[in-house]
């Protein structure tokens, strides 16, 4: 079993890049729109233009303007 941080449900309150990264990667088989831990991540990683749009594979209407 996951620790209880580790789960989707807890949102980290202060990320980092190296922490996006890594709960990216723990939850690389959970959808982004139903995981919150993985869209904080991914966001978090697009806001400081670590990963674009495009590359996270996110839907048009998901896309942020300038980012992609």
């Amino acid at each position: 079993m996951a620790p209880e941080y580790d789960t989707c449900s807890v949102v980290p309150l202060h990320l980092t890049v190296e922490l996006a990264h890594h709960i990216l990667h723990i939850h690389r088989s959970c959808p982004t729109e139903q995981c919150p831990r993985r869209k904080a991540a991914l966001y978090y990683l697009m806001d400081t233009r670590r990963v674009t749009t495009r590359r996270a594979g996110l839907p048009g209407s998901a896309r942020r303007t300038g980012l992609g």
